[in-house]
């Protein structure tokens, strides 16, 4: 290992009877050090391993950097998997966004909904409930990062303009000398690992909220990007969401969606008999002595009236419960039974469920990891026998969940208030939930969360 890979260098500069540390920049852009002190230093973070290099711009996502669409694609190959991220992101988006101001917030006292014409327009305009907000809880409900467009009005004072990109087709540059990236980038190809000819594809700066001053003051155009995600431990560009271990290969969702493989192909392939018929040709002989004298054809056709025969005494409703007498002879001495027509019931495998894989351990599975309660989708709990949850269980593991997403939703809406910021309208944007409580308490069974007229905050 070479001294470089050891040491850490330092750029030291004197001003005036100073000695001062300081950072690349100084440097690279040629500031200079002011009597104020030295620049704010960038942030410190490991070197990029050698492998997330693949030979482009943009860091994979995934190994094949088809992660998010690969996810989507099992997502929807399970039906329940399908149900359970849609609940998911209704309690999510609860009954869309409401706004308060900021100021009446800080007070620590009750608040009224706020109304803003201004706000109210431009909501309006930009599609936010209708469109970005959805789409935003989508992508941090499956991939676990969501991606938006910022733009600018032409004299930079306004933020004009919010729109949702679509995980699936967004990428993070790879990560310059000082581990910094500064780049999205937006291409319809990368579902399908074209991008890199994609002649189309948007590069955007990407927002670094840890040097906000300078990058604005440095943005040459009126877009840039946005990426929302929890910093998941082991994170270099992308967050891994907790439920990665579903989408493993051969996991719970390739269990889930094997299993209709596997019905259908027994049902393809299986015999459907209801009874083995065992003639012996000793029977034939005892029933027709000249037997040994028949031609083929002849044998033939004896055979195939007796199996007819037989057939229609047991086959159909009106035969049901009738019994079928059949003579047969024993040997003197040994007792053994010859002539004697066996008739052996045979049991539907499938149709008892005895050879139909069992999916339910799965779907409990796939509905626990993407941490939804059973209730909700209508799964009975392990070892329960009370049914599908009851309403209490139901109502109080809705009023958790949607008590516990909270964090989330202030990650989703952190772009929408960092822009109220910008634009000076003093307001902070929630979501509206509906909480859930008993008829004994409302009439309806159903009230109003705090936020929904007025908002006691939470100390900090």
């Amino acid at each position: 290992m070479s001294v470089a890979d050891t040491s850490i260098q330092i750029q030291v500069v004197q001003v005036g009877d100073r000695m001062i540390a300081t950072h690349d920049e100084f440097y690279t852009f040629g500031q200079k050090i002011g009597a104020g002190g030295v620049m704010k230093s960038d942030k410190t973070t490991p070197p990029v391993p050698a492998w997330t290099d693949n030979g482009y711009t943009w860091a994979y996502w995934g190994d094949d950097d088809l992660l998010p669409s690969k996810m989507r694609e099992k997502i929807e190959a399970v039906p329940i998997a399908g149900t359970v991220l849609a609940k998911k992101i209704s309690m999510l988006e609860g009954n869309g966004l409401v706004y308060f101001k900021t100021s009446e917030l800080a007070n620590g006292a009750q608040v009224e909904r706020a109304y803003d014409p201004r706000v109210e327009e431009w909501m309006a305009e930009n599609r936010i409930n209708e469109e970005w907000f959805p789409a935003q809880c989508a992508d941090y409900c499956l991939p676990f990062n969501c991606f938006s467009e910022i733009i600018l009005s032409n004299d930079k004072k306004q933020v004009t303009n919010l729109y949702h990109i679509s995980a699936e087709h967004a990428r993070l540059s790879k990560a310059n000398a000082r581990n910094q990236v500064n780049w999205l980038m937006y291409s319809y190809h990368f579902p399908f690992g074209t991008a890199q000819a994609d002649q189309n594809r948007v590069i955007m700066p990407l927002y670094k909220w840890y040097d906000r001053e300078n990058f604005l003051n440095g943005l040459s155009g009126r877009k840039f990007g946005w990426h929302t995600r929890f910093p998941s431990p082991g994170m270099i560009y992308y967050a891994r969401p907790w439920w990665i271990g579903l989408f493993k290969e051969n996991g719970w969702l390739d269990v889930s969606s094997n299993v209709p493989k596997i019905v259908n192909a027994m049902q393809k392939n299986q015999i459907a008999l209801k009874y083995i018929i065992c003639i012996p040709e000793s029977y034939f002989i005892i029933r027709h002595p000249d037997w040994t004298t028949y031609t083929a054809a002849k044998r033939t056709v004896v055979i195939n009236n007796k199996v007819k025969e037989i057939n229609d005494y047991l086959a159909g409703v009106d035969n049901t419960g009738k019994s079928l007498v059949n003579l047969f002879k024993e040997n003197e001495i040994t007792g053994a039974a010859y002539g004697k027509i066996e008739i052996i019931a045979v049991d539907d495998k499938a149709k008892t469920g005895t050879w139909v894989p069992d999916s339910y351990a799965a779907d409990q599975q796939i509905v626990q990891g993407f941490g939804m309660d059973p209730s909700q989708i209508g799964l009975q709990p392990n070892g329960g026998k009370m049914g599908a949850g009851s309403g209490s269980d139901k109502r109080e593991s809705y009023n958790l969940m949607v008590t516990l997403n909270t964090p989330d939703q202030r990650r989703i809406l952190e772009p929408l208030n960092w822009i109220s910021r910008y634009n000076g309208w003093g307001v902070t944007f929630v979501v509206d939930h509906t909480m859930h409580t008993t008829v004994n308490e409302q009439e309806s069974g159903l009230q109003d969360s705090p936020q929904t007229t007025k908002v006691q905050p939470k100390a900090a």
